[in-house]
């Protein structure tokens, strides 16, 4: 019985932390309120709040259960590609979330989304962890010879976030959308040409 009524719970429980990331994509983070989420789950405000106690505590984990799942797609055991085409697959899902969603990027672009983040401790956790994957990642490739080793490891990451927060000011243009899969393979393009090695010709 306990662990029906837990299965129940945490299917609610993402229930909530769906609804919420589809609200904020559409209302951003001051629109958003608890009433709008418990309404739009259709849960009572006392129900919401016996899950997430602040509207903080909620937008915390919505971000944070993104980031691992950025973490997991590039971690998996599973997956077959190399470092440098890993990188690119989370550098394309990123873009794309962000175009679709408009929200809950790697760096916020709302100051007080940004700070909240900063101050929420698994939230944090998780980019800690998804910074560390990405390194190694970046190290790996650098290994195989896939990525150019004269590079530096942490300006190379940094500029790697930077990517993915290019779209940001192309969503502040309503009258003019941005082309989807162009903007993507522009970036990813942009990103492969710059960090791998350079082939070595032999001139006779």
């Amino acid at each position: 019985m306990n662990s029906l009524r837990q299965r129940r719970q945490q299917i609610l429980r993402d229930e909530i932390l769906s609804a919420a990331h589809e609200l904020l994509s559409q209302k951003g983070y001051a629109s958003m309120s608890m009433d709008d989420l418990a309404m739009h789950v259709g849960i009572s405000k006392p129900t919401l709040y016996s899950y997430f106690a602040t509207k903080d505590e909620l937008i915390a984990t919505t971000f944070t259960r993104e980031i691992q799942a950025l973490t997991t797609m590039i971690e998996s055991e599973h997956i077959t590609q190399t470092p440098l085409q890993r990188l690119s697959l989370l550098l394309r899902t990123i873009v794309q979330k962000q175009i679709h969603q408009q929200t809950l990027t790697l760096r916020p672009i709302m100051p007080e989304l940004f700070h909240l983040i900063r101050n929420h401790s698994q939230a944090m956790e998780a980019l800690i962890r998804l910074d560390a994957a990405v390194t190694a990642l970046i190290q790996e490739g650098m290994d195989m010879g896939e990525i150019d080793p004269s590079l530096d490891i942490t300006t190379l990451a940094h500029a790697f976030y930077s990517l993915t927060s290019a779209c940001k000011f192309m969503l502040l243009d309503d009258t003019n959308p941005p082309d989807i899969n162009r903007v993507v393979d522009t970036l990813v393009t942009f990103f492969l040409n710059g960090v791998q090695t350079p082939v070595k010709v032999n001139i006779e």
